[in-house]
């Protein structure tokens, strides 16, 4: 069972993954960035106590305000999920090559097998025919 792990971690293409890797580092400190970013804004307005000498807004005021809010809320969303979006668009990228590559390594493999077997059995034919089995090859 380890020696098929051991295969399976020698065919992945590490100059590929390594290269990569540091876009897909940058993609994903980005979308952390943004989230932690987001998570400061929300934090900083429960903070803040309001003080008296300020009249309360009217009802169209605080509808103008939750609406501004929302909208700028809207826009982080979409700018966050596009880093997301691009992220998994690398990663599935990475993935695709790594499929393709597996499905070379294999096919490799079965072509390597195929001529090991004839290579035996081509031996095994003159190895007979020395022996003097005899008859298999006039």
């Amino acid at each position: 069972m380890a020696i098929g792990w051991l295969k399976a971690i020698q065919s992945v293409p590490w100059s590929d993954v390594i290269s990569n890797a540091p876009k897909v580092a940058e993609g994903a400190k980005g979308l952390w960035d943004r989230v932690a970013k987001k998570a400061g804004i929300d934090a900083s307005p429960e903070t803040s106590s309001p003080t008296q000498d300020i009249t309360p807004p009217t009802e169209l005021e605080q509808l103008h305000a939750d609406l501004a809010r929302l909208s700028q809320d809207q826009q982080q969303l979409a700018s966050q999920l596009a880093s997301a979006t691009e992220l998994i668009n690398t990663l599935a990228q990475q993935n695709q090559n790594l499929v393709q590559r597996v499905d070379r390594l294999q096919s490799r493999l079965r072509w390597l097998f195929g001529m090991l077997g004839l290579g035996l059995l081509g031996l095994a034919v003159l190895w007979l025919n020395s022996a003097g089995v005899g008859g298999l090859i006039a």
